[in-house]
């Protein structure tokens, strides 16, 4: 068992931009693709995800320490840290509970989707670390193994039946048939489904037109992604009390990550459509 659980950890810590490669290329080769297809979406997607890191470490190197220099000038105290979810899956990965996890939900998938309980097959396997988290949260409470693995069950099904229900929505916005979103955090939109369609109830706000395009067509450039992202940055600096080049600096920085983030993210799907597609022709 510990051999078994010293290989997994060794697995886990290599990181997304391998772990989910693998896992897409093992998962390709289980339903029959052909193994140079397989590879192919695999790599696609290890490749988006070097992409989006390298966007997030702009973003972090560059509005980290405007954000410190900002609080500290301001003489603001704050003493709760928002980690963000590269911290979290971490700490999910490094567990007790994490070496189960990732068998546990992919078994409870396939007999979810034998039973026809589901339609998602979620192959995002670097976030089970959500499973994984909510799981470690209730062994530190009740150091209880079982209750914990059961507690990652009862969040899974609940995001395999929101993916479910929401797949038509996101097929049609995102215009990629037959996908879902499954994650355990991206799933916390869901509710707002039912405040948008309360919105679009109420006479004159149901007739706002309020899409990316529709902004940026009536606002020119102010309403462009990287101009936003250009005054977020420069008053971050500002704030922080940054020289004016430091300034333009970080602005800069913040709007090239606008720009560059939704493209690594485009990237992504791209690998993930090239394997759902490559399932459904199989």
């Amino acid at each position: 068992m510990d051999g078994f659980v010293h290989f997994i950890q060794g697995f886990l810590d290599l990181g997304a931009t391998v772990i989910l490669p693998v896992a897409i290329f093992l998962l390709g080769l289980l339903f029959g693709q052909k193994p140079g297809k397989a590879f192919r979406s695999g790599l696609t997607i290890g490749i988006a995800f070097v992409g989006i890191f390298l966007v997030v470490d702009l973003l972090v190197n560059n509005l980290g320490p405007a954000a410190q220099g900002m609080v500290d000038r301001l003489g603001v105290e704050l003493n709760v840290i928002d980690v963000g979810w590269p911290a979290s899956s971490s700490i999910a990965w490094a567990s007790i509970v994490a070496a189960f996890i990732i068998p546990l939900g992919l078994a409870v998938n396939v007999i979810m989707l034998m039973t026809k309980t589901t339609k998602t097959m979620n192959v995002d396997i670097w976030n089970f670390w959500h499973y994984t988290f909510t799981a470690a949260m209730v062994y530190v409470v009740t150091n209880n193994l079982v209750l914990s693995l059961l507690a990652a069950v009862i969040f899974q099904v609940i995001c395999l039946k929101i993916a479910d229900w929401t797949a038509p929505m996101v097929s049609e916005f995102y215009d990629l048939p037959g996908v879902s979103i499954a994650t355990g955090s991206t799933i916390s939109y869901a509710p707002g489904i039912f405040l948008v369609k309360g919105l679009q109830k109420i006479p004159g706000v149901k007739n706002w037109n309020a899409d990316p395009e529709t902004i940026e067509k009536r606002f020119g450039i102010l309403g462009e992604s990287m101009f936003i992202g250009l005054v977020l940055g420069a008053t971050i600096g500002i704030l922080a009390g940054y020289s004016v080049g430091d300034v333009i600096e970080i602005g800069i920085a913040m709007a090239a990550v606008m720009v560059l983030m939704p493209r690594m993210v485009k990237i992504l799907m791209e690998g993930f459509y090239q394997y759902q597609s490559q399932l459904v022709s199989g």
